[in-house]
């Protein structure tokens, strides 16, 4: 394979750098960091509602989804052959979208400029301020052959990045019992040549790890020792190539040594890295896979480390994979900042292989999947009765079959799975467009309480993608010009206890957003969202414990304008209010106002937000969005009574160095806590 690998770089013959045509908005923007920014924002309810969810224990999780946006607004997708494919599995364009960027290329030739977007059904002005940073308008495959660079071209007409970030947060408070500095850092390093190769490293500390053990006593660091070497507590790599041609009709679509994530089918079988689970903000719950990617974050959560590779012939995708590394016991937080996460770093040896068959058509895709897992240790928990269906053990094994069917206007999904226990998961949907600029979604999902799996990312109520019952319908359209809905309900029913309910339970999930672009200049959002659910009374004048309900609902308004062309001010309002049948009632409440001031054709930018908040408790806390250095994204929780400024500047020194910093302070019950971040990056 490696000789393969190699045998491409060297035999490929160079050709002329495509032609690459922007529209004129594009070129007047032409700030990675502003349109990095409105990525992010239209991608903020799905991330909030995924961390809502516990679909991740931290959110570096979602440093692949920031990875990948970053990626494609540095080395753009050609929206003339089949690379367009990535906006979907980012999320950002839908399968009706994509297929109708197909027919127009079918029937009319190649797309020669963006305005030709706005004749396709689905596609609003909205949608094309989104995508277009992302793609040019390149020759079509059929028109030309792919280019096929030469070793000496891929070395030396590569970019080149440096990034290194610095984050610490301060307290009237301090926590002492982490052996290290309350600081972050965060060290990378990538090349990229255009979306046929990608090399990196990654190297991270996190908030209360030890980078030097000068401080610790003798005892602490004969015990620290014993896990770790002084420095960045995670390292990785990772090499990845694509479109490794060989034959006509044969070719290595993907290839990757290192580290690297893998997702097939709708995430029931084998599902690593950013996953939305139920966060679809409306739209289909339907998942796009990507297959193998390369992993450029210094995220700890679910990734393989070794080789991994997909062949393709024709319309048949064959894909082997082979991971190797050492994972911690009993946490997947990925944090090492005491004695006892210390003694738990990497203390078992997990090993993975397994493979993917797919035929795709433009039309009809239909794939298995199967891996077996073994762990150096069994994996032990402690009992309870909410637990006893959790894997335990030292071996795994997933198998599952998955399909795509579309079908004029309507997309039909799916996928079974099934664990070595004999237990079975699975989920059906469909999506359908009936006219214009609706889009109707409905999915069924059960999963029995026993099925295991510890690399999934199914769409569900729970992050574990077991024990669950649930029928979903989502609807988006745009009843009139400039205006956008999008609603969904879900009606659930977990079938085992969880750590939150002692009891078999269910529940609902309502959300609305509506959302009008007044002008060019101008815009509003108003979301409503409101889910029950069943958790433990805490009841103290009963012996055992029984289940209430509880509902939260939360409604945000949002209106942005710009007042020049360097300066726009966004003001937002939310609202949260939680009860449940014990008694408990209480409510939040934030204001804020945003000030942006980008001025074109100067080296500096600068944000600013003052926000008022006040919640009776962490029940009726506020999470908001906030503008964060780039390559990272923030969206806190605000609770108790106080006010939260930030100010963020980025400032261009040089043509290839750009310095990026961020101060937060959060103002609580006369209690001050900072945040700083700072960010150099050097492009070449």
């Amino acid at each position: 394979m490696i000789l393969l690998f190699c045998g491409w770089l060297s035999g490929f013959a160079q050709n002329a750098d495509t032609l690459v045509v922007r529209t004129d908005s594009l070129v007047a923007a032409q700030n990675i960091e502003f349109l990095y920014q409105l990525l992010l924002e239209r991608t903020e309810d799905r991330i909030s509602e995924a961390l809502e969810l516990g679909n991740s224990s931290s959110e570096e999780a979602y440093e692949d989804l920031i990875e990948d946006y970053l990626f494609y607004l540095e080395n753009p997708v050609n929206i003339n052959n089949d690379e367009v494919i990535h906006l979907e599995e980012i999320g950002l364009l839908s399968a009706f979208q994509l297929e109708a960027l197909q027919q127009y290329r079918r029937h009319f030739g190649d797309f020669l400029f963006m305005d030709e977007l706005l004749m396709l059904d689905g596609f609003s002005e909205a949608t094309i301020a989104v995508i277009s940073p992302l793609v040019y308008f390149g020759k079509s495959e059929k028109t030309k052959e792919l280019e096929r660079p030469g070793i000496r071209t891929i070395l030396t007409k590569g970019k080149h990045q440096v990034t290194l970030n610095y984050a610490e947060k301060f307290s009237d408070t301090t926590d002492e019992n982490y052996l290290g500095s309350p600081r972050k850092i965060q060290l990378k390093y990538s090349y990229q040549y255009k979306q046929k190769f990608r090399f990196g490293v990654a190297m991270e500390k996190d908030a209360g790890e030890p980078f030097f053990f000068g401080k610790l006593g003798d005892s602490l660091q004969e015990i620290v020792r014993r896990y770790r070497n002084p420095g960045f507590d995670f390292y990785g790599a990772h090499c990845y190539a694509s479109d490794l041609r060989i034959t006509d009709g044969l070719a290595v679509k993907d290839l990757a040594l290192g580290d690297y994530q893998l997702s097939f089918g709708q995430g029931l079988t084998l599902w690593s890295g950013m996953s939305y689970g139920k966060a679809s903000g409306g739209s289909s719950p339907m998942k796009r896979a990507s297959g193998i990617r390369p992993k450029a974050s210094s995220s700890e959560g679910k990734f393989f480390r070794g080789v991994a590779t997909t062949m393709r012939y024709r319309d048949f995708y064959a894909t082997a994979f082979y991971s190797i590394r050492k994972v911690d016991s009993l946490q997947e937080s990925g944090y090492h900042r005491t004695s006892n996460e210390i003694a738990r770093r990497y203390a078992i040896r997990q090993q993975v292989f397994g493979g993917h068959l797919c035929y795709a058509t433009p039309n009809l895709e239909v794939g298995y999947t199967i891996y077996h897992l073994f762990l150096s240790t069994p994996w032990a928990i402690k009992p309870s009765n909410y637990n006893q269906y959790y894997f335990q053990g030292d071996r795994l094994s997933n198998m599952g079959l998955d399909f795509r069917w579309l079908l004029h206007n309507f997309v039909f999904f799916g996928e079974l799975a099934r664990s070595n226990n004999g237990a079975l998961a699975g989920l059906i949907g469909m999506t359908a467009k009936p006219r214009g600029y609706i889009n109707v979604s409905l999915l069924y999902r059960n999963y029995a309480k026993d099925y295991q799996n510890l690399l999934n990312g199914a769409f569900g109520e729970s992050s574990r993608g077991q024990g669950e019952e649930g029928v979903y319908l989502g609807l988006q359209c745009s009843p009139l010009p400039s205006w956008d809905l999008l609603a969904y309900c879900d009606f659930f029913r977990l079938t085992w206890l969880t750590s939150q309910v002692y009891n078999p339970s269910w529940g609902q999930e309502y959300s609305l957003k509506v959302s009008h672009q007044i002008n060019r200049t101008a815009s509003m959002q108003l979301r409503f969202k409101s889910k029950t659910k069943m958790k433990n009374s805490v009841d103290d004048h009963v012996f055992s414990h029984y289940p209430v309900f509880y509902t939260k609902r939360s409604l945000n308004f949002q209106i942005s304008y710009s007042i020049t062309e360097s300066l726009t001010f966004s003001d937002k309002a939310a609202y949260s209010h939680y009860l449940n049948d014990d008694g408990a009632n209480s409510r939040g409440y934030l204001l804020c106002h945003d000030i942006a001031y980008k001025p074109p054709n100067r080296p500096f930018t600068v944000t600013f937000r003052y926000a008022l908040f006040s919640s009776d408790d962490y029940n009726s806390r506020i999470s908001i969005y906030e503008n964060d250095v780039l390559g990272t994204f923030s969206i806190p929780s605000l609770s108790g009574a106080g006010q939260r400024i930030y100010l963020l500047g980025k400032l261009k020194l040089f043509n290839s160095l750009s310095l990026y910093s961020r101060l937060g302070i959060t103002i609580v019950n006369g209690e001050t806590k900072t945040d700083v971040k700072v960010e150099v990056i050097w492009k070449s």
